[in-house]
């Protein structure tokens, strides 16, 4: 690791996957005050020095990264473009879980500010199932295998591990000021008061109002593939921009209206079905129920509605 420490990123949004950091990530980036690299995912404190591992060697995408910065001058050119008047953060939700993470943190930005949104784990995994459906990446299609401590739902970090939401935090409260972590949960993106607490905490004017009616990253099942192939994430038409002109599909990317419209139509295309009660219940007392009774104490949240399902 470079001994020098980074004067950017100022925060770092660190989790959980499926909990609403996409829209985080894209609603901060309307604040004049924010600056944010359009490149989501980035990881480098996850995977600093590290080969890229070729998708072959990889079957079941235990290291799937295909958008991980791995050198540090990467990882600093994302921020080139912040103004000296802004605070410059990036969205990585590896962080939560990854080993050697915290140290990494630590180490180049030791009073870095870190959010997290933590959504009620067993709704979290069923939305990465219902994800992984979408981009038809499905490790497992049945389910009920969660149970299977020996299944491909147990080895990937980013299904059932990374919902033990204490077990990754806790070193991060023993590493830093609590001052500096900010932990939300998913339902209080509902309140009104939610972007201001979060302007709050990264110092910034706390009046801005961000449009957040594009609904991003959802997941479901593609009801029609032909549709997909035409508007999906990697559909032919942006394919063929993208290998023509970058520039244009970032410009697409920052038009409100083209992404209300593109999200819309998306989101149409997919079938979410609800997901049972009972199976919520039994992830939640033979998976996760140890884990967020620990939990609610380290932050200071009643917990208790997640560990019932209604």
């Amino acid at each position: 690791m470079n001994n020098i420490p980074l004067d950017r990123p100022n925060f770092l949004i660190i989790g959980a996957g499926k909990s609403g950091t996409t829209a985080l990530h894209k609603y901060l980036r309307q604040h004049p005050q924010v600056f944010m690299p359009e490149l989501k995912e980035p990881c480098f404190f996850a995977v600093e020095g590290q080969t890229p591992v070729d998708p072959a060697q990889d079957p079941e995408e235990h290291f799937h990264y295909p958008q991980a910065v791995y050198t540090l001058d990467q990882y600093q050119e994302l921020f080139r473009e912040a103004r000296i008047d802004q605070v410059a953060g990036e969205a990585s939700t590896m962080y939560l879980y990854k080993p050697g993470v915290a140290e990494r943190i630590k180490h180049y930005v030791p009073n870095v500010k870190m959010m997290a949104i933590f959504r009620n784990p067993a709704e979290r995994l069923y939305s990465r199932y219902l994800h992984l459906a979408r981009v038809n990446r499905l490790p497992d299609k049945n389910l009920e295998n969660i149970f299977d401590k020996k299944s491909v739902w147990w080895k990937r970090h980013d299904l059932v591990y990374e919902g033990f939401y204490y077990k990754h935090l806790k070193k991060l409260y023993q590493m830093f000021d609590h001052e500096q972590i900010k932990i939300f949960l998913y339902e209080d993106m509902k309140e009104e008061g939610f972007y201001k607490e979060v302007y709050d905490f990264l110092g910034v004017d706390n009046t801005f109002v961000p449009q957040t009616d594009v609904r991003y990253n959802r997941s479901g099942f593609i009801k029609n593939r032909f549709v997909d192939y035409w508007i999906g994430d990697n559909s032919l038409p942006r394919r063929m921009v993208e290998s023509v002109s970058p520039a244009v599909v970032r410009a697409m990317r920052n038009s409100h209206i083209l992404q209300k419209t593109v999200n819309r139509l998306r989101n149409r295309n997919l079938d979410r079905p609800k997901m049972e009660n009972s199976l919520k219940q039994r992830i939640i007392n033979e998976i996760y129920e140890d884990d967020l009774i620990r939990l609610q104490e380290l932050i200071g949240r009643d917990l208790t509605h997640w560990m019932k399902s209604e």
